[in-house]
């Protein structure tokens, strides 16, 4: 088998991955011999075994010997660097693995070439494929986290056929979109580790903001409420799961969560760079805003987000509050009917 199709399959292993990796990389490894893949494996979670480790781990005893002959296939640059985990790089040189080809350097400071360094100093071959398959093996999440210093964004939200996110009557019940495209939301909740609306949103809707309808790990609720309207009663704070964490104003409520006291009284640019950047340093490596209008056109306005996906549902409202429209800049990546809904992708 070639190369790409090697590396094809290191990018679907890492997207086996859920929230549970937090800041680092979704990485997949693949250990192959004269063309017959004898190992594979993906990081599972933060602070245990890398996609390299879990990929050897899974050689059978039968084929052990044909490490050393064989060639490891990783969708991001091998780590040189001893944290939570050993360096990988160690491992690939005590199992004596001749040749490692991946697509993608990592851009923390410590790893960035150096992995690979390394290992041609010690005779191994190393292949790097910097241009291939930029939207499914380039791990984008790692190169925000590293780069920019905050979390991956991701924008998701629901529309009517005639560009509302809600009615006018704001006592009207209505669901814009169809069970299966919920339920495919929980699954994506399964896949951030927050899930940022702001404070009329969770007045207005009551939400849990949990994975309840997919089998995976729950985000993280984070509310921003910097006129301070949160009471404590809402369901979010009695809905178990992760501990909500509120960025609040100067007078906000007893709160069974974390707050975050904020002096901006507006959700202006500084203000999303302050709450980024405490994701940041909660080590979340990927967010999703999920609304509510004013906070979705905040992040649009002022450029945080990386990808959006709009839902668009059979439901005319007539009237009521509008979604927020994509800046010129945004680009349309695909797009695909959800029974009744259409789904949308756009990346900034």
């Amino acid at each position: 088998m070639k190369n790409i199709d090697m590396l094809a399959r290191t990018a679907q292993l890492a997207q086996l991955a859920d929230s549970s990796v937090c800041d680092n990389p979704r990485v997949g490894a693949v250990l192959v011999h004269q063309g017959r893949i004898i190992g594979e494996g993906y990081h599972h979670r933060a602070g245990e075994a890398h996609a390299e480790v879990n990929c050897l781990a899974s050689v059978s005893k039968e084929d052990r010997e044909l490490i050393p002959k064989s060639t490891l296939f990783v969708s991001l640059e091998p780590c040189c660097i001893k944290g939570r985990t050993p360096a990988c790089t160690g491992l690939i040189l005590k199992e004596q693995i001749r040749k490692v080809v991946f697509p993608q350097r990592d851009t923390t400071d410590e790893v960035s070439g150096r992995s690979a360094a390394i290992l041609r100093e010690a005779k191994v071959r190393v292949k790097e494929y910097p241009d291939f398959l930029p939207t499914e093996a380039t791990n984008i999440n790692r190169l925000i986290y590293t780069t920019e210093q905050r979390p991956f964004v991701l924008l998701k939200f629901a529309r009517s056929a005639d560009g509302y996110l809600r009615p006018k009557d704001r006592s009207r019940k209505y669901w814009i979109t169809n069970d299966i495209s919920r339920r495919l939301v929980h699954r994506w909740r399964t896949d951030t580790n927050a899930v940022i609306v702001g404070a009329r949103t969770v007045i207005d809707d009551d939400p849990k903001l949990n994975a309840r309808f997919f089998p995976g790990p729950d985000p993280r609720p984070v509310v921003i409420d910097l006129h301070d309207r949160l009471t404590g009663k809402e369901k979010i704070f009695s809905a178990g799961g992760e501990r909500p964490l509120v960025f609040t104003g100067r007078k906000a409520a007893k709160l069974r969560a974390e707050t975050v006291e904020m002096k901006e009284k507006d959700l202006n640019k500084k203000a999303i760079k302050k709450i980024l950047r405490k994701l940041h340093d909660l080590k979340f490596g990927h967010v999703t805003v999920e609304g509510g209008a004013t906070t979705l056109a905040a992040f649009l306005e002022y450029g945080y987000w990386d990808e959006a996906r709009r839902f668009t549902g059979p439901v005319r409202f007539g009237n009521g509050l509008l979604a927020p429209e994509f800046p010129a800049s945004a680009r349309l990546t695909g797009s695909e009917h959800i029974g009744t809904d259409v789904l949308e992708y756009f990346k900034r």
